[in-house]
């Protein structure tokens, strides 16, 4: 059983990651508007930030795992 930090950055992660494949068409809907294409455009920088920092913080916690079972084994 995942503890719930681990849980909740999972959770997050999986929706970030779907979230990301979405800014292409938000970008050619806003193709009239530079101001909106900013926008979008530093949302999906954020979200592409959030999801590495994300899953490097999870690596983190599945190497700690990996190295307590290993020690107890």
């Amino acid at each position: 059983m995942l503890k719930n930090e681990i849980y909740d950055l999972m959770e997050t992660a999986a929706v970030l990651s779907k979230g990301l494949h979405r800014y292409p068409k938000f970008m050619e809907d806003a193709k009239g508007c530079g101001s909106c294409q900013q926008i979008w455009s530093y949302m999906r920088q954020t979200d592409e930030e959030q999801l590495r920092r994300i899953l490097a913080h999870l690596k983190q916690h599945f190497d700690r795992e990996v190295e307590l079972k290993l020690a107890t084994a």
